[in-house]
């Protein structure tokens, strides 16, 4: 708001954030659960501020709503309007008909350009100006939403193709270790025959030569002793 409404404008976020923060009974009596602010779009369209009790115990809501209303003095006009009329029924205790009718009395004596179609023009300005800057800002989220959401699908692709290639090498290494298991049950069956036919012939060798031997040795001792 510019200087040409200093006396009335300062602090024009006051009352605002007054209904935003407090609590309790002292909420219930800022702003009555039946208080609502009723203007025309230039589309004849219903509209009105979003209910104070809305963020109630929600730390995050409420700093969205007090960034709303940052945003909103940062769009406000010159003069008086809509939404220093909508300030000041908040100051008097909330928007009910009566305040809204004061502060547009008052505000009135303080600005003689003020008028009814002054405020719902003004209205009707400062919430398009609102739903084109949460359109723009929504269409920045869901451009990043689609890409983390690319980018999840493109993570879990890559882990689905990791994990099965992993899978596939356990099985492989799961067959080899089942076989090899099978292979060490057989190596008796397939080395002790052979073994045990070594140790056969070992002693008919040993027998057969023990034999020979006594032979040679009997003919040895004939020799010795019979001959001269």
């Amino acid at each position: 708001m510019s200087d040409n409404n200093e006396g009335f404008g300062s602090g024009i976020l006051r009352g605002l954030k007054k209904v935003l923060f407090t609590s309790g009974k002292e909420e219930e009596q800022a702003v009555p659960s039946t208080a609502a602010v009723s203007v025309k779009s230039p589309e004849n369209e219903p509209l009105r501020p979003v209910d104070a009790e809305q963020f109630a115990g929600d730390p995050g809501g409420r700093d969205m709503k007090l960034r709303v209303y940052q945003l909103l003095e940062n769009m406000n006009k010159p003069g008086v309007d809509f939404f220093e009329v909508w300030n000041a029924a908040v100051e008097m205790g909330g928007t009910n008909i009566s305040n809204i009718k004061s502060a547009y009395t008052s505000l009135k004596f303080a600005d003689k350009s003020l008028s009814k179609a002054k405020l719902l023009e003004s209205g009707a300005s400062y919430m398009a100006g609102l739903k084109s800057v949460i359109e723009t800002e929504s269409h920045k989220r869901l451009e990043e939403k689609s890409r983390l959401e690319k980018e999840k699908e493109q993570v879990r692709s890559g882990l689905v193709a990791e994990i099965s290639g992993l899978e596939q090498q356990i099985a492989s290494l799961q067959e080899r270790l089942a076989a090899k298991k099978m292979e060490r049950e057989t190596i008796e069956e397939k080395y002790e025959p052979k073994i045990t036919d070594i140790d056969a012939k070992i002693t008919a060798g040993r027998q057969s030569v023990s034999i020979v031997m006594n032979e040679m040795q009997q003919v040895l001792d004939i020799i010795n002793k019979e001959l001269n």
